[in-house]
């Protein structure tokens, strides 16, 4: 595996991800987040369909199983000082009541103290200049650290950050806030297209987390609401543009590392997780709960 040295800034540290596909191991970055955005205005109003936009795809987690025509599961990946080993294990990630449930729990395997879920569409169902948007709740606790991401799907060719990253939501157990971001070339690991983003509630109560790309600009929304724009002379001025192809959805629960400890400043009992979280995690096992992923593309 490639190793990389991660750096500290003020406001957070940057998280860098294996990415494992087709047996290669290539490097992924995500986000800290940094820029401060206000709360969406009208964050938590019932959303409707936007006039022009056509649904293409999704998956509505109404079965009782991981749908592995849509999702991989991911259980290779072992960087950044994350405490979790990723399992296929039904217990970290599961299908039920309509909902996709990655979990963490405090047990020990393969020397990692915490276990945990990640699942990738890549190979699977990739889309380009779409509008890519799942209703997710998260567990609040520092370290926990759930995301919900887009990669390149020509990473194997160009890796990373070449082949671009769109962050459109990650947190690290903090209830007011989410950040998201930009990865590409001159743009990445502490790339300066990121931001922090406030919903109206508590993360653990279900927000429509949403991105829209286009040849002209980038954009993410929360509950309907938009947030923050870029567009392409906004990202043009650091590197190449890369977001004229396809992309695969990436959805993970990590536990502790650089990013939650550059935030919450934690060395024990794990890197980037308090007792607190400990505690919380060996009491009931926390997860991250999917109601539905849907693309649309515009007609």
């Amino acid at each position: 595996m490639t190793t990389i040295t991660n750096s500290k800034r003020s406001g957070g540290w940057k998280r860098f991800l294996a990415l494992g596909l087709g047996g290669t191991m290539l490097l992924a970055a995500g986000c800290g987040g940094e820029l401060e955005q206000g709360a969406p205005e009208q964050a938590g109003q019932q959303e409707q369909k936007l006039a022009g936009w056509v649904q293409i795809w999704s998956d509505e987690f109404n079965g009782t199983s991981v749908d592995q025509s849509n999702w991989s599961y991911i259980t290779n990946i072992h960087v950044n000082n994350e405490q979790q080993q990723y399992t296929n294990s039904s217990s970290n990630v599961s299908v039920s009541n309509g909902t996709l449930k990655l979990t963490a729990r405090a047990e020990s395997k393969n020397g990692y103290p915490f276990t945990s879920g990640r699942l990738e569409s890549a190979g699977k169902r990739q889309f380009g200049h779409t509008r890519i948007e799942a209703r997710i709740k998260m567990p609040v606790g520092p370290g926990l650290w759930p995301a919900f991401w887009l990669l390149g799907s020509d990473i194997n060719q160009v890796g990373w950050p070449q082949c671009g990253e769109l962050d459109i939501m990650e947190n690290v157990g903090y209830g007011d806030w989410i950040s998201g971001a930009l990865h590409g070339p001159g743009y990445s690991g502490n790339t300066p297209i990121n931001s922090r983003f406030y919903p109206n509630s508590s993360v653990s109560n279900f927000h429509v987390y949403r991105t829209e790309y286009s040849p002209s600009d980038i954009k993410w929304f929360i509950d309907g609401v938009q947030v923050k724009q870029v567009n392409k002379a906004d990202v043009t001025r650091y590197g190449n543009w890369v977001y004229d192809k396809q992309f695969f959805i990436i959805l993970n629960l990590a536990v502790g590392g650089s990013y939650p400890q550059g935030v919450n400043g934690a060395s024990s009992p794990y890197p980037g997780v308090p007792q607190s979280t400990l505690d919380l995690i060996r009491k009931t096992p926390q997860s991250m709960e999917v109601d539905w992923v849907r693309v649309y593309q515009w007609q």
